[in-house]
């Protein structure tokens, strides 16, 4: 019995807090869609998926704002090859948010770090490398009650996480995740 009103006592302040995190502009959401590679990352990888989670503090009476994210990027190899590549990542953005009814546009742009490898069936996996990078996009967000969903495209540039199809020197990768998702 202790057990269940400890549950409960727990769920409650859980919630409170939520409520009050929320009044002061304070939310978190969790997001999946597809990743586009783009440039010389295209030459090596296929059309992908990703998942993500976020947290985001903007005061609701100022435009500006800041949100950090995870995510797990997982991409096919071109060429026939059977295998992925994946990445794990971070970043760190501006936002600013535009005044607006029931969707509300805003862009976002920040600095990164992303965790990439490449694995091929049957010959194992490549060692993993940490990059530094830039990413900025734009989305909408969609009023639903307390929650809302949200749409978003970014660009996401790896600085040296891709090789040169034809040089093999070291080069920018750029990555395109569109994402929809529910921040509450």
């Amino acid at each position: 019995m202790k057990s269940v009103i400890r549950g409960a006592v727990v769920g409650l302040a859980v919630a409170l807090c939520a409520g009050t995190a929320q009044a002061q502009g304070l939310s978190f959401g969790l997001g999946g869609g597809a990743v586009v590679p783009t440039g010389s990352m295209a030459d090596l990888n296929s059309t992908g998926w990703s998942a993500m989670a976020v947290a985001r503090l903007k005061p609701p009476v100022a435009p500006l704002g800041l949100q950090v994210d995870a995510f797990y990027t997982r991409l096919g190899l071109e060429g026939g090859v059977d295998g992925h590549s994946q990445i794990i990542g971070g970043t760190a953005n501006a936002v600013f948010a535009f005044p607006g009814g029931p969707a509300r546009p805003y862009l976002l742009g920040g600095v990164g770090v992303y965790n990439g490898k490449t694995s091929i069936d049957g010959l194992g996996s490549s060692e993993s490398e940490t990059k530094f990078g830039l990413n900025a996009g734009a989305g909408f967000d969609f009023g639903l009650g307390k929650a809302s969903l949200f749409a978003e495209a970014r660009l996401h540039a790896i600085l040296k996480g891709g090789v040169d199809a034809a040089t093999l020197e070291e080069t920018t990768a750029f990555m395109i995740p569109v994402t929809v998702g529910l921040r509450f």
